[in-house]
């Protein structure tokens, strides 16, 4: 019993410390290949840091030429500067990874059965902002992984192909969840030349993408859709887009958006929609809206009063006068209103609005 016992022990403790000597050597192999990597790596990664600093042909040659073995050490941090650079730096190192066939083995790997490779690959094809790359991003909108969807819809607003508009607002018209926040930045990083699909999609039957489409067109800023999206404040069937619409107006300060924001302030609107009208008219800064807004003011809904304040305090003479005749008028909330929003105007504009002191009368 003993003597089974004594060889049990000496079992586990061989067993034991063969473990320990695996372990440490297995430590002592990684450390000396990491170290080796690290030699190796340090030569390219002075020619890339370098000709980061300071791009010109020859190093774009010694990085197109780099033997594979060594690139691979140091794709990582090029990729990491592709995101930094701006401008020539950026054009010049961008076209090393065309020249060593990165952007097309990219372009084919899209294709693999792995969705992390899929989208891997997709987002570098974005970092590279590979025109050639657009309908093989766009297709991959259609993937049945939601992360590669999402990962692609980043990448087509890094590409910046306009032609992509149309496939980015289809992804919003599915059941998947796609976050249609992702999707109006990438449809503005398109630029202008996306307007037209996005008065377009004013027609869709899936009010996400309605929403989406007059929201981009806010931050493009671009004029050409107003009388559009003037339209959609009393004819789209759903609030949340005819709000986004009355917002965009006033982003975009077309003209064409008074007579339609005016009209969405009247008590028959949902506040929602009262306070978002508002807000935009005082964007508009059109002193004729004046008198539209100081009647909001004794809006029983704080948030479309306040709102109503607000703009008027953007109007200039006309605005400060009706927030003057509230501010003495008999009703507390109205007045409340418009002394608060004449402080606001006080602080902004001390001179126009502050009196003279004492000593100088």
């Amino acid at each position: 019993m003993n003597d089974a016992l004594i060889i049990t022990v000496i079992v586990l403790a061989g067993v034991a410390v063969a473990i320990i000597v695996a372990t440490t050597l297995i430590r002592f192999l990684r450390l000396r290949r990491e170290r080796r990597q690290a030699r190796l790596a340090a030569g390219p990664r002075r020619e890339l840091l370098a000709f980061a600093a300071e791009p010109d042909a020859s190093g774009a040659d010694r990085l197109a030429a780099m033997p594979q073995r060594q690139w691979q050490h140091i794709e990582p941090a090029a990729l990491a500067l592709l995101g930094k650079l701006r401008g020539d730096g950026y054009q010049a190192l961008a076209q090393v990874f065309d020249r060593r066939g990165i952007a097309e083995e990219a372009i084919r790997q899209t294709r693999s059965r792995s969705p992390v490779v899929r989208a891997r690959h997709a987002e570098l094809l974005g970092a590279l902002r590979h025109g050639p790359a657009a309908p093989d991003l766009a297709r991959l909108l259609r993937d049945r992984d939601v992360e590669v969807v999402v990962v692609a819809i980043r990448a087509l607003g890094h590409v910046g192909d306009p032609r992509a508009a149309p496939a980015l607002l289809d992804t919003l018209a599915g059941d998947r969840s796609v976050p249609a926040h992702l999707v109006a930045q990438s449809l503005t990083q398109l630029g202008p030349d996306a307007v037209p699909a996005l008065m377009d999609a004013l027609a869709a039957p899936a009010a996400t993408e309605r929403l989406t489409a007059v929201q981009a067109m806010g931050m493009l800023g671009d004029p050409r859709p107003s009388r559009a999206v003037a339209g959609v404040i009393a004819a789209d069937p759903d609030l949340a887009v005819r709000v986004a619409a009355a917002r965009t107006l006033g982003e975009l300060g077309a003209r064409v958006g008074l007579e339609p924001l005016v009209a969405a302030l009247a008590p028959r609107s949902p506040p929602d929609l009262r306070a978002a009208a508002a807000t935009a008219l005082g964007a508009l800064g059109a002193p004729t809206a004046a008198p539209a807004l100081g009647a909001l003011l004794n809006d029983p809904i704080y948030q479309v009063a306040h709102a109503a304040a607000r703009a008027l305090r953007r109007l200039g003479g006309p605005g400060l006068n009706e927030l003057t005749g509230a501010a003495a008028g008999p009703s507390e909330w109205t007045a409340a209103h418009a002394r608060e929003a004449l402080a606001m105007a006080a602080l902004a504009n001390p001179a126009r609005t502050a009196r003279p002191s004492p000593l100088e009368v």
